[in-house]
């Protein structure tokens, strides 16, 4: 029975080779985007989840409450804070801190010579940490050489992964690697004590170089990373916790008030919360976390794109299928006088449907690839697919199920039950009836989701033309932005700086914290009077007496920021001004304000400018001169609008400069409006999304919709035949073809309008600065519609329109 279905189903899919093409190409379009979405999801999900008891591990961060009111996470807390739960309090077993060591790494050679005769670019090196024992008793590693229990308790120890022990030292026994000899930042010296497994699964903690957390006190690390400091300023530490057995957060979270109680400096804003290892991947919001986090929304609306493409591809299989039922309705007849019954019927077409989805599925799998690569720039690192993959073979047999009954259970159950005395003559469709205004009622779906992704498309498109060019109250063009190393780089930056100030090809130099613009913007609590017992939250910039001047930012009152060696007066924006009762900047100048309960004068009132993105409105901010926080160099370049490739000879006089200061230490830039982009890029990703579900809707739909055409074409060859002989022209023809389809477009850009407005309205209210939409971007989505859908189907309109009738009446 089964093969005698597959052999039926393949003779009729080859006999109509045209239809089931065009049921393949739409269905193998909406089952790659599922597979593609299916990699990504799996992907993102599967971040951290290989750990034993990930479950009862949990982030600890830091919570600053500004002006009583705004909080911000952060992930790192101070650096005693895991001694401190270690000691006193309870439910749970073990805390342990990393901090993240941003710092340059060489080896020691065999004689003076050579000594750090080799380093490696950070890029290349992983990610190093400066860990306490306990890391290695909440994270499981295989350990392949030294003695965990004892491998990070001595300082100026460090664990290796073993990538990096080969990257390091070559081949050979890795028991023959401990003892050998790593340096940090030109001077920090330390000998391998251990070497583990590298982690093979997806990990947001590729911690590599462990270095034991003992080291901090025994070398200038300790000026970095102050050991007792409970200090705001001083939060450098990642704290992760495994809580006993069956332990709730709030146990140990209702603790944690107290302890900061206890150690924290009088005042103190911060408090601690738990953040589950599940959420880290996740959690978009926390600050100073170099964790690159996925977009849950965006997962979600990948996965109601793929629904919708793969429902939209469903329906063109539906609309080609009962619209062919005239001429399977004698077959149906047939089989049943033959003595076929319903279930058989509809066992062979489903059977069918199957057959073309199993099709569709081998095309897919082939787009899947090259989809991959042309959506590189969106996906994730490291996204790949694999057709043998256990998991990945079962989405297919998924999908191959899911579509086979979505897009043949209703077509099959349809053409099974036409009575065989009517479908013998003729009569087992009616162009008129219920099953021609389903189809029709599909068809209205489809556009109605096309026109909700081109309305889409026009609107995230001209938003962002807006963030693109509107005046931000600074200078972007031609200015770089470099980080410098950890370690002693305070003290090496002036002197990268004044060298670079001299280079023919630089216009300006600047020291800051931070761009005018970031993605974590700094805040600070000040007062406006001595008395006051309120602080008020305003934004924090830090940089020298150049930040100004190379920026361009528009000084309305005052002077410019002096050198100094620490903070001695405050440069504020006009939005300040107006919390501090100003009508005018003039007014500003002079008046005190007091941070940390010590005043300090206003210099200078500078135009407001965005902080941030343009999701956020702008906010009182502060600009000061605090060098022990400007460890990075912004350069303006003489460039005169010239070429990328014209400013390559300065860059690398640049990089020659850097690499006198800091030898060891690879050199990256990155240009400042390009940064300012990156701030956007979950919006471009929107769009991105959006054009590419554009494309793909109406390319599904209007293959579904030249598919209706041809067949309607076909089988009103006698009517077209006989309009012309009574005297109708190719033009009535060809409206009478097309005029239904126009009208099931207009009524479905009637029903997508609304919807979109109300849609699109939701995604601009998360702009405090955003476009209007005007009603002629919904006729322009309308008219877009309408037009693809007349050339879809004017091929068959116009060459029913100019055929000969009588050929066509010949022929019937």
């Amino acid at each position: 029975m089964f093969k005698n279905h597959v052999h039926v189903a393949w003779r009729n899919i080859i006999r109509h080779r045209g239809y089931s093409m065009i049921n393949v190409a739409g269905l193998s379009l909406g089952i790659c985007a599922c597979i593609i979405i299916f990699l990504v999801t799996r992907y993102e999900l599967s971040f951290d989840t290989f750990h034993p008891d990930k479950d009862r591990i949990y982030r600890v961060l830091g919570d600053v409450t500004e002006n009583n009111r705004d909080k911000a996470h952060f992930a790192k807390v101070p650096q005693p804070l895991t001694t401190a739960v270690r000691q006193e309090l309870t439910g749970l077993d073990a805390i342990a801190g990393i901090i993240p060591y941003r710092a340059s790494i060489g080896i020691l050679g065999g004689r003076p010579a050579d000594q750090q005769a080799r380093h490696f670019d950070q890029s290349a090196s992983g990610l190093t940490g400066i860990a306490e024992p306990s890391w290695f008793s909440i994270f499981h590693y295989d350990w392949l050489a030294g003695d965990p229990s004892t491998a990070l308790n001595e300082p100026f120890a460090v664990v290796l992964s073993e990538s990096k022990a080969r990257l390091y030292f070559g081949s050979g026994p890795l028991d023959n690697m401990l003892g050998r000899v790593l340096v940090y930042d030109d001077s920090l010296i330390v000998r391998v004590s251990g070497i583990v497994r590298d982690w093979n699964k997806n990990t947001d903690l590729p911690f590599t170089d462990l270095i034991s957390a003992a080291t901090i006190r025994k070398s200038f690390l300790q000026n970095i990373f102050p050991p007792d400091s409970w200090g705001p300023g001083d939060m450098a530490t990642w704290a992760f916790t495994k809580l006993s057995g069956n332990t709730q957060p709030s146990v140990l979270q209702s603790q944690f008030a107290g302890l900061i109680k206890r150690h924290g400096e009088p005042g103190d804003k911060l408090a601690l919360s738990l953040e589950p290892l599940s959420d880290i991947h996740f959690n978009a919001h926390i600050v100073e976390s170099s964790i690159r986090t996925a977009h849950m929304p965006t997962l979600y609306s990948l996965m109601g794109i793929a629904i919708f493409i793969l429902l939209i591809a469903a329906i063109n299989f539906i609309n080609l299928s009962t619209a062919q039922s005239m001429r399977r309705a004698k077959e149906v007849g047939v089989r049943k006088v033959l003595g076929g019954s319903r279930i058989g019927l509809m066992g062979q077409f489903l059977t069918e449907t199957v057959l073309l989805t199993f099709l569709a599925v081998l095309l897919a799998v082939l787009l899947v690839n090259p989809s991959l690569a042309l959506f590189h720039s969106f996906l994730p690192a490291g996204l790949s697919f694999h057709l043998f993959d256990p998991a990945n073979l079962g989405w297919l047999l998924l999908l191959i199920v899911v579509t086979s009954l979505l897009a043949g259970l209703y077509p099959a159950s349809v053409l099974s039950a036409y009575l065989p005395a009517a479908s013998l003559k003729g009569g087992g469709v009616q162009k008129g009836g219920e099953k021609w205004v389903f189809r029709k009622g599909l068809i209205v779906f489809q556009f109605t989701v096309s026109l909700l992704f081109i309305t889409g498309s026009i609107v995230v498109g001209d938003q962002l033309s807006y963030v693109r060019h509107k005046d931000l109250g600074f200078k972007t063009d031609a200015i770089i932005t470099v980080a410098t190393p950890g370690g002693d780089s305070l003290s090496k930056v002036k002197v990268a700086a004044e060298k670079i100030r001299h280079l023919s090809g630089v216009s300006q130099v600047a020291l800051e914290w931070m761009a005018p613009v970031d993605r974590a913007p700094r805040s600070m609590s000040i007062k406006f009077n001595s008395t006051d017992t309120k602080l008020v939250s305003v934004g924090q910039i830090a940089g020298n007496e150049g930040f100004i001047p190379l920026f361009h930012i528009k000084v309305l009152a005052g002077r410019n920021l002096e050198s100094s060696d620490s903070v001695r007066e405050f440069v504020i924006n006009e939005a300040c001004t107006r919390i501090m009762g100003c009508t005018r900047p003039e007014q500003a100048i002079g008046r005190t304000i007091y941070w940390n309960n010590r005043p300090y004068p206003v210099v200078a009132v500078v135009a407001d400018f965005h902080g941030s993105s343009l999701h956020d409105a702008i906010r009182p901010l502060c600009i000061i001169n605090r060098v022990d926080r400007e460890s990075n160099l912004a350069i303006q370049l003489a460039s005169n609008g010239q070429e990328a490739h014209a400013v390559q000879p300065i860059l690398n006089q640049i990089e020659e400069v850097w690499k006198s200061v800091y030898p060891g230490a690879s050199f990256h830039f990155s240009w400042f409006d390009e940064s300012i982009g990156s701030l956007y890029e979950k919006d471009r990703q929107a769009a991105r999304l959006m054009n590419t579900a554009m494309f793909v809707t109406i390319f599904v739909s209007c293959i579904g919709l030249f598919g209706l055409a041809m067949f309607s074409a076909e089988t009103r060859t006698r009517e077209i035949g006989i309009r012309k002989v009574l005297g109708a022209s190719a033009a009535n023809i060809a409206l009478m073809l097309s005029k239904d389809f126009a009208l099931l477009v207009m009524l479905a850009a009637a029903i997508a309008s609304p919807v979109a407005w109300f849609f699109m309205n939701r995604w601009l209210a998360e702009f405090a600065y955003r476009i209007d939409i005007h009603w002629w971007t919904f006729l322009l989505s309308g008219l877009s519609a309408l037009l693809i859908a007349m050339i879809t189907i004017s091929y068959h309109a116009l060459q029913a329109a100019i055929g000969n009738p009588v050929k066509s009446l010949r022929t019937e």
